[in-house]
């Protein structure tokens, strides 16, 4: 039968595998992205300035999979409303909002990462939201345990 335990281990697993595919994709992403060039008709200029975008946000996407990926951890083993877990989730609004930075000024010669960069804002504020609320959890949770 599935369960909440069975649902953060199935997290945990395909979080590890986003961080081995975002790898292997920033090993492979020059012959990519000149493909990609090359198949679109577009002018090979263009390569060192999506190469720069790609690998700019490959950076805080590797951090927010390893925040995340410390965050199930700590999930998995029972700790929920915990200060390190508020730190975390910080830190992945951080990265998103970094990302939305990144991917807005790469609009100026790729209009679709406009669209994308407010996409990743979004993602940082929803975040920010749920970060405030484990902050609110904790509280609550500290003045309880001093409940007698």
């Amino acid at each position: 039968m599935w369960n909440p335990a069975k649902s953060v281990i199935l997290s945990s697993i395909c979080t590890k595998i986003a961080i081995g595919l975002v790898i292997i994709a920033a090993i492979a992403m020059p012959k990519l992205v000149s493909s990609y060039v090359m198949y679109t008709g577009k002018n090979t200029e263009v390569i060192q300035s999506l190469l720069l975008t790609i690998y700019a946000c490959a950076v805080p996407g590797l951090v927010s999979l390893f925040c995340l990926d410390k965050l199930l951890a700590n999930i998995r083993r029972g700790e929920v409303f915990i200060e390190k877990n508020i730190k975390l989730l910080r830190a992945l609004s951080w990265c998103s909002f970094a990302v939305s930075v990144i991917l807005f000024i790469s609009g100026f010669y790729y209009i679709l990462f406009v669209v994308i960069a407010i996409c990743a804002a979004f993602l940082g504020l929803i975040l920010r939201v749920i970060k405030n609320v484990f902050e609110q959890a904790l509280i609550i949770k500290e003045e309880n345990d001093f409940t007698i």
